[in-house]
């Protein structure tokens, strides 16, 4: 599997292009929340696509100096912040927008940094990683490398709402407004969610189709 000139300059334009948007959506959200936007999944995974676009695009340019690919593990940082953008992403879609009311949409997804944080930054990510950023293939455990941070975030969180020092941000991690089998159950949905996302993103990346039975 190797990337074409085309892919590698496409592939930059894409990674460079999320750098541009996170330039307007990052003061955007400081403006709003300040130091408080480090509670939100959203702003740390899209501060860690930032970082993973970034060296995305300088590996990029190097391959296509070379005519070589870009190192495994930056393809693997940009495959775990992919999978990251993902899960914002489709939790805004099918959890926070429907919670939100009329409007929720528009709003979380068209307003703000929310245009880029939940909307463009994943997508063009999504496609960036699909279409021109297929090598180096990543083994079948990358699925599970993004489940990391994730966890990591989670754990966080719920131990902050534990000890009441931080109140959400999301709805489920309100555990003192839910019984305990519902935040059982949020826990569940979203890490089962996270886990079928990335094994989705690395099919679709490497191209691998399920065995028909």
């Amino acid at each position: 599997m190797r990337t074409t000139k085309l892919q590698k300059l496409l592939s930059i334009f894409c990674n460079l292009l999320i750098l541009y948007w996170e330039s307007i959506a990052l003061p955007i959200s400081w403006e709003g929340v300040g130091m408080e936007m480090f509670t939100f999944y959203t702003e740390n995974s899209n501060l860690f696509s930032t970082l993973a676009c970034a060296l995305m695009a300088a590996a990029q340019i190097g391959a296509l100096l070379t005519g070589g690919e870009v190192p495994r593990w930056v393809k693997t940082l940009k495959y775990m912040s992919t999978c990251c953008l993902m899960l914002t992403f489709l939790t805004v879609v099918f959890v926070l927008a429907p919670i939100y009311g009329p409007g929720g949409y528009y709003v979380l997804l068209l307003t703000g940094s929310m245009l880029y944080h939940h909307f463009l930054n994943p997508v063009v990510s999504f496609f960036s990683l699909v279409l021109f950023e297929r090598a180096p293939r990543l083994p079948r455990r990358a699925a599970l490398y993004d489940l990391v941070p994730t966890l990591l975030y989670g754990a966080a969180a719920l131990a902050m709402n534990l000890a009441r020092v931080l109140e959400g941000p999301y709805p489920f991690f309100k555990i003192y407004e839910q019984p305990v089998w519902v935040s059982c159950l949020w826990a569940v949905v979203l890490l089962g969610g996270s886990f079928l996302i990335d094994r989705i993103v690395w099919r679709l990346n490497t191209g691998k189709v399920p065995a028909r039975t």
